[in-house]
């Protein structure tokens, strides 16, 4: 799968489009190409299009299904994909950014798919409100739907019910078909709705199209539009039931109110954000569930790392919090022997330093890795972690502490049924019973 560059802007054109890619190497990395961040959560079109498409790698079992009856289509494979394409339409205006645009290798020649992923989001805007939108250039549109009409072989008379997204995506198809010498192309809404939302604006706008029958779970005849043969047509994809919106913080403002969270008289949300794996790799290390992470992070700082500062002086937070999206590659990096990647798996992170997730029994914990300075400026002898660890655990409410040789940094867990186990990498290593 590949990117295409991030919107460019309202006055983006076909000199202007990138043509330049960088393959995708896992769906989260579609989040820099979306029109908004805050678009990727589940129960979101955009990474559900992403999750399935990278899962298949190919073809998504439902479009191989649609493309069974078509002549032209049938036993397509996969050429490339770009999520998030955009494609100029020819007026120098604002380019349409395409969820994800597929090339084709058909029966000696190629083809092109064009996917509109939905949820429950709306088409958007009729092509009469979107003509009578005060944003923008409005001069410019009429122009525009009179050249998108013409390529669909649509009357601009006529159409002002029919959502404008669902004409100009099905233009974008036909329009990367001419430029990729191809004969034919689709356009296909993949739906991830149960409810079949706005099925009902699909089915006009086939109907207006010349398909009364608006094909679902398969794709429509060939109608030619503009010297391409194109098709239409609507999946259903299998959907898990109700999903949690995510309240991860993806602007400015939002991670800044998450950051100004006190989780104690000393401590605050923003000093456990901090991790040079997101840093480096441009990842987000913000907690899905805001709520749960801070109500979690709360009790390790006030627990914990408030008295152990109040007996030992100020200490430094190594690393803390780790969202699932960090934590996860860390681990995949880690498991590829890449050096500096020391993260065990999303799953025993959960309720550790993953502070968002419960644990495999549903319960809450969180975890900082810390240094404690005026400790290690005293004790630097061999074994002295031990002292250290001696009094956490006869004064603390831990549940894990685990040590390291640089500092004697360590591991410092809160659990809400602790474990009680200390186990060091420094020597002597292994486990330590008071």
């Amino acid at each position: 799968m590949v990117p295409e560059e991030k919107k460019l802007g309202a006055m983006q054109n076909e000199s202007t489009i990138r043509r330049l890619h960088v393959p995708v190497l896992r769906p989260e990395d579609v989040i820099h190409h979306l029109g908004s961040p805050t678009h990727w959560q589940p129960g979101r079109s955009a990474k559900s299009v992403a999750d399935l498409w990278f899962s298949a790698n190919g073809l998504p079992s439902s479009v191989k299904s649609a493309f069974d009856h078509d002549f032209a289509f049938k036993g397509a494979a996969l050429v490339d994909a770009f999520f998030e394409r955009p494609v100029d339409l020819g007026d120098g205006q604002r380019p349409s950014q395409t969820d994800l645009m597929a090339i084709l290798r058909l029966d000696g020649r190629l083809g092109v798919l064009a996917v509109e992923a939905k949820v429950d989001e709306t088409f958007g805007p009729t092509v009469q409100e979107w003509l009578s939108e005060a944003k923008g250039d409005a001069t410019a549109r009429p122009a525009r739907l009179e050249r998108l009409c013409r390529i669909l072989d649509l009357d601009p008379a006529t159409v002002g019910t029919i959502r404008y997204q669902l004409i100009h995506r099905t233009a974008s198809a036909v329009i990367e078909a001419q430029r990729y010498c191809a004969r034919d192309a689709a356009m296909i809404v993949q739906s991830f709705c149960p409810k079949r939302s706005w099925f009902d604006d699909y089915r006009a706008f086939a109907e207006a199209m010349g398909f009364p029958d608006a094909p679902v779970g398969t794709i429509s005849t060939a109608k030619v539009c503009d010297g391409v043969s194109l098709r239409i047509g609507w999946v259903a994809e299998p959907s898990g039931g109700p999903v949690k919106r995510l309240g991860t913080a993806r602007t400015v403002p939002s991670l800044t109110e998450l950051g100004r969270a006190q989780l104690s008289k000393s401590f605050f949300m923003r000093d456990m954000l901090y991790s040079e794996v997101a840093m480096i790799h441009g990842l987000n290390n913000a907690p899905d569930d805001p709520e749960l992470a801070i109500k979690a992070g709360k009790r390790l700082c006030e627990e914990l790392l408030e008295p152990l500062q109040e007996q030992w002086g100020r200490i430094a937070i190594r690393s803390a919090y780790r969202s699932s999206e960090v934590n996860g590659f860390c681990n995949q990096m880690q498991r590829k022997k890449k050096a500096g990647y020391t993260c065990a798996s999303n799953e025993s992170n959960y309720a550790g330093h993953i502070w968002d997730r419960l644990d495999s029994d549903g319960r809450m914990g969180a975890m900082a890795c810390v240094v404690v300075p005026s400790f290690w400026a005293k004790h630097q002898e061999p074994g002295d972690w031990r002292i250290l660890a001696r009094w956490v655990h006869e004064h603390l409410p831990y549940s894990t502490l685990y040590f390291f040789p640089t500092y004697w940094a360590f591991n410092i867990g809160w659990h809400e049924r602790p474990e009680r186990t200390i186990k060091s990498y420094a020597e002597p290593a292994g486990l330590f019973t008071p």
